[in-house]
């Protein structure tokens, strides 16, 4: 795998990680939010999962 696959995988762990526990640290301090933020971060995934098989098809 070249250089800017494997940092686009990084980039995308990272972001995701810190989004999760931004949505947890959310949903301790206000559980009302519970719904916008499940389908936030359900969106979220879809995007990077489609970047994730972008990047793969492009560069496979």
């Amino acid at each position: 795998m070249s250089l800017s696959v494997l940092l686009l995988i990084f980039l995308l762990g990272v972001v995701t990680l810190l989004v999760g526990v931004g949505t947890l640290a959310l949903l301790i301090h206000r559980p009302t939010w519970c719904g916008p933020l499940s389908g936030a971060l359900a969106a979220m995934m879809l995007m990077a999962t489609v970047i994730g098989l972008l990047a793969t098809v492009t560069h496979g």
